[in-house]
């Protein structure tokens, strides 16, 4: 193992122009990404190294970190279970290949990424590799020869990250649910969630296309080659679903036909799950429309043994008609103020009403003329929960908008701040727990303007499950 570390640097070395970047990225400075949700990696690994007897390795993304009870599909199915999921921005790709030489004789292998474009392609995230390799480098060897030049050319920004956490002191870490302190010795997400936590019960910036429009240029290919591989060393491969939150689907019933029926003609290997009973009610759902509450992670684990007990010719089947969803109950996200306003800036915008809370839709006239914006955390007793598409872009003046530390924001929709070509701060005083956003809210946004968060957060931000991938618009606050 030594000797293979050893020309794994030495190749480094050589292949990259910068050679005291790899020193810095790999050795010369202590783990920076080592408490993040990413770094459960590392466990997950040791759990598919270390059982020697015949399991069962499920693969795919976050959706089996939230989705699964290891222990009770352990029951179900007799034989070791590995939740070797973990995050979709690493990539497929990436999951299969890290465990592509630990399959042997009498495994199982599930495949079943997020149903969505990033999932369904050869997408691979080397930076993220990287990031939940750190501490552990031995990890890199498992990563697949045909990865290492993405893992090189991703060096020289990871060995800048990680070396400038280090001077500061202020390592990534993680609040909230979406931290490596959240997993048990399984690997799955083993924080109780009780309800789905998305006021308007699905996450609108994340539409789910049940179409073969999703599944990119060689990704069935190399699928099959995969399974071919496994086979060949008398393991079974088969494919399933993610669950999908039936409130966020935005194709037609022919379009999720098309799509079943193109993965069950174009596999080589049996597709084992009726798309139809992974498609969940709302309230199966936490806080996207992939993660799965307390309870649907148990109506899914029962969903998935039914299936590979039906694939394997076992007719104990498991009654999952006990799982029904949690009763969120009313008035959920309603705030305790009711009838109140905020003091701060309510007057200067213009809202949408949903069940959950207020959607800021636009500014008011008055609005319109202000240079800083401080968001309300209450409108008529209403949290306002979202800023919506393009909310600004009416305003030819504004500069600066408040995010609260105390708001009751969720998250930002695509292009929230789109078209406001004056705006030049965001200063977000809330912990990335509580404000979740994607890549796509900042699209279209002065390429002069930046998130500034309290240099007390900024690490938290950068091990974030959700903002971890945007630091490029994120700064301290100065």
């Amino acid at each position: 193992m030594k000797i293979k570390i050893f020309s794994l640097i030495c190749c480094i070395f050589i292949l990259l122009p910068f050679p005291v970047l790899a020193y810095t990225a790999l050795i010369g400075t202590p783990a920076q990404y080592d408490d993040t949700f990413l770094a459960e990696l590392s466990q997950k690994h040791q759990r598919l190294t270390s059982i020697d007897s015949k399991k069962a390795v499920l693969i795919g993304g976050s959706s089996l970190a939230f989705g699964i009870d290891s222990q009770l599909l352990e029951e179900y199915i007799g034989m070791p279970v590995v939740n070797y999921g973990l995050y979709a921005a690493i990539g497929t790709k990436a999951m299969l290949d890290m465990s592509e030489k630990y399959i042997n004789e009498g495994d199982i292998v599930v495949i079943c990424p997020e149903t969505e474009a990033q999932t369904y392609s050869l997408y691979y995230n080397a930076e993220s590799i990287l990031q939940a390799t750190d501490g552990n480098l031995s990890l890199l060897l498992d990563s697949g020869f045909s990865n290492y030049g993405k893992i090189i050319s991703a060096l020289p920004a990871f060995a800048k990250s990680k070396l400038s956490f280090y001077k500061s002191g202020n390592k990534p870490g993680a609040s909230g649910i979406y931290s490596k302190d959240s997993f048990n010795e399984y690997g799955d997400i083993a924080v109780e969630r009780k309800y789905n936590e998305m006021p308007r019960n699905y996450d609108s910036s994340m539409p789910i296309a049940l179409s073969i429009d999703i599944i990119g240029e060689g990704f069935i290919d190399y699928l099959n080659s995969y399974a071919k591989k496994m086979q060949r060393r008398g393991a079974e491969v088969y494919f399933s679903f993610s669950p999908i939150n039936k409130s966020a689907i935005v194709s037609t019933d022919e379009e999720k036909e098309e799509f079943f029926k193109y993965l069950g003609d174009n596999l080589d290997f049996p597709v084992i799950s009726d798309i139809d009973s992974y498609i969940l009610d709302w309230a199966y759902f936490y806080d996207t429309n992939f993660h799965l509450n307390t309870r649907g992670a148990l109506l899914r684990t029962a969903l998935l043994a039914d299936d590979i007990l039906r694939e394997t010719g076992n007719t104990e089947f498991v009654e999952t008609i006990k799982y029904s969803p949690p009763k969120r109950p009313d008035n959920y996200f309603d705030a305790e103020e009711n009838g109140q306003n905020d003091s701060t800036d309510t007057e200067y915008f213009q809202y949408e009403k949903t069940d959950g809370g207020l959607i800021i839709s636009g500014l008011t006239d008055e609005g319109k003329n202000q240079k800083t914006l401080t968001i309300p955390k209450l409108s008529d007793g209403k949290a306002v929960i979202e800023i919506g598409t393009e909310a600004f872009s009416e305003s030819n003046v504004l500069e600066t908008i408040i995010i609260p530390s105390d708001t009751r924001l969720v998250t930002f929709a695509d292009r929230a701040f789109a078209a406001c070509d004056s705006l030049r701060r965001i200063e977000n005083n809330a912990l990335p727990s509580e404000l979740t956003a994607s890549a796509d809210a900042f699209e279209g946004m002065n390429r002069s303007c930046f998130v500034y968060v309290p240099s007390d957060n900024y690490g938290v931000f950068a091990g974030d499950y959700f903002w971890g991938g945007m630091m490029q618009y994120v700064k301290e606050i100065e």
